[in-house]
Formats: structure tokens, sequence, C-alpha cells
């Protein structure tokens, strides 16, 4: 699928009325107004120019553009992680009913084993109107994480609300308070009757104070985000923005990734409904349609409110959670159409509303 502008250079609305459906308007500052605009806006713009001459204008060809038009508000699908089930069980569903999704990808994981999506296999996805985003080459957990004890120096375990950071042995660490810093390297993870702890290859060398945090260095974060994007790349793949992994976004990562990426699909937990007027899109929200984390009233509620405000929503789920089955899947689809919702990828919809 191509990319398409809610509002052409002209300032003529597609499909009669589009900016009115999502409650926007015409300005100087819209993006869509941009010179350098993409190929087809501009392309566009000269056939409207072209229409306007002609004493019977054509109708409107562009299917896909009249039916955004035409519906009650915009939603997009995120799968998370690249497992198999994207492919077999989400990707399948979806075909069926002719919407697209967006998988967030791990390419460090893609093809190592059958539990993965292979390269290919989301290049076919792609082709076919999927979005693809960024989640980290190995799903590492970019934002901070609390300390649950103090960190003392000579310590060799970091005690945390979760050892998220622990995963990649020989990982570089910062444990930090509001008065100072450590760094430390990795040596493996585990629990025990003080909870969950981040093994370290050697003693921590200064005291942090049970309000620290445990994160990654930030050149680790960007050199993590490139080699991502790299792999993508290399295998034919267009990433469009990121999704953060265990819903991990506070700190230094919040920075770095809004430096990377233009769009991200959970920055803050929240109701997944977010507010055109005034639109970050690297802050935006997305609500789980897993069976443990959504009911199908909870479904129903949250598409009557994606139809009724002005906002973009955005759902999220795991295709290889058992909580996430192709019945709960198919209601999610059809509930989301019964109330003219249309169903688009992350690009096409903030390209929709002029800020990609």
């Amino acid at each position: 699928m191509r990319r398409r502008s809610l509002l052409s250079a002209t300032g003529v609305a597609l499909a009669g009325g589009v900016a009115t459906t999502y409650g926007l308007s015409e300005s100087k500052d819209d993006p869509a107004n941009d010179a350098g605009r993409n190929a087809s806006s501009e392309g566009r713009s000269r056939e409207l120019a072209a229409k306007s001459e002609r004493a019977e204008p054509e109708p409107e060809t562009d299917e896909r553009s009249s039916e955004i038009a035409d519906s009650e508000g915009m939603l997009v699908f995120t799968y998370d992680d690249s497992p198999i089930e994207d492919y077999t069980l989400s990707y399948e569903v979806h075909r069926e009913y002719d919407v697209p999704g967006c998988v967030a990808a791990c390419p460090g994981l893609m093809g190592t084993d059958d539990a993965y999506l292979e390269p290919g296999q989301l290049r076919e996805m792609q082709a076919d109107g999927w979005g693809v985003m960024s989640h980290t080459y190995y799903h590492r957990a970019l934002g901070r994480i609390r300390l649950t004890e103090p960190a003392r120096a000579g310590d060799e375990r970091l005690y945390v609300e979760a050892n998220r950071h622990g995963a990649i042995e020989g990982d570089p660490l910062v444990v930090f308070d509001e008065e100072r810093e450590a760094t430390a390297t990795v040596a493996g993870r585990g629990s025990d009757a003080n909870g969950e702890y981040v093994e370290l290859a050697e003693p921590l060398p200064e005291t942090v104070g049970p309000s620290g945090y445990v994160r990654y260095p930030e050149s680790l974060m960007r050199e993590v985000l490139e080699k991502t994007d790299d792999q993508l790349e290399a295998w034919g793949l267009d990433a469009t923005g990121f999704v953060y992994t265990y819903g991990r976004y506070h700190g230094v990562a919040e920075d770095v990734v809004r430096d990377h990426y233009e769009a991200v699909a959970n920055h803050r937990y929240g109701g997944g409904h977010n507010e055109l007027e005034g639109l970050d899109p690297t802050t935006m929200q997305r609500m789980y349609v897993e069976t443990d984390k959504a009911s199908e009233d909870d479904v129903d509620a949250f598409m009557r409110r994606a139809a009724d405000e002005d906002v973009l929503s955005i759902v999220g789920a795991h295709s290889q959670f058992e909580t996430f089955t192709e019945e709960r899947l198919r209601y999610t689809i059809e509930s989301a159409l019964e109330h003219d919702l249309a169903i688009l990828t992350i690009e096409e919809a903030l390209a929709e509303l002029g800020t990609l």
C-alpha cells in the first residue's frame, strides 16, 4: 500500500470531506502542505489541479482513500515479537477480512528456529500491505527498571522489579540514583527468596541507594536500534515506528527512541485512544485485546469510543499467547468493522493525518 495524505497540497479535501471526518482543517503549517511531500501526494495534487480545469470532474477512483473518508475513525493492529503465529494466525485471519496489521519485529530472533518468522514471510506480509515496526534486535528492555534493594559496593547481584536487563550475558549496564552512577556488566539473571536479580560479572564498584535504577548505556540503546533497522533493511523491509519491549519506556530510552523513530505505538500505558488534536506520534498508547486483558464488552466499548471521538486508536496483542485466540481476533476485527472503523497500518494512519 502506498502512503496517502489526508489533504492535498492544494488544500482540497479528498473524497468529499475527509478533513471534516477526522477533525482537521487546512493550515499553512499542515505537513501536507510542505514542499517535498512524497510522490503520491504530489501526483495527487497535480491530478486534482487538472480535474479542477475540467467542466465535469472525473469521480474519485482511489477506493482506499474513499473507504477511509467514509469511515468513523482509524484503527491500527500491532503484534509484538515476530513469532511464527503472526504469519500462521494473525496474518491469515486479517487476509480473510482484507485488512492489514503491523508486526513489531525482533530481527535477531527471526529465522533462528520454528518459533519465529522467517524474513521471507515478513516480506510477504509487508508486500501485502502490512506494516513493520522495530521491537529491538533481541527483545531487550530499553527503559530503566527500579531496584528493589540498595545496590552496595561489592555486591554481585542487583535486586530489581524485573530482571529483564540480565537476559544477555556481557551487556553493559548503568546503575544509578539521583546522586551517583556506577557501571557494571551482565553475567546472568535469576531469582531467590529476595526476588528477581541481575547477576554481575564483577562486584559493583559504588553504592547506589534503594531509589535507584538499572538501565543500558545510551550508546548501547542507539547501537541496538541501528542494528535492528540495518538488519530489517538488509532483508528488504522498511520499518516505520517502534514498540517498546515489556512496556519499559522510562528514562533515557524515551529520548533515544524519539531521536530514532517518528512513531511509537506504546509509549505510555493507557486506553489506546490517541486524540488527534496535538497528537505526538512518539507518545501514542494502545490497548491489549488478549482475553486476559479485555473482555468482549471491553472490545466493543473500545471500538464505540474509537468511532465516536476524534482519535487514532491502537490495539496490541501477542499472536503466540494462549490468551490471543483466533476467536478473539475475529471478534476484534468484526467489532471494528461493525463500528465502521478503517483498519490501517501505523504508516497509513499517520500519513492520512499529515504527520509522516
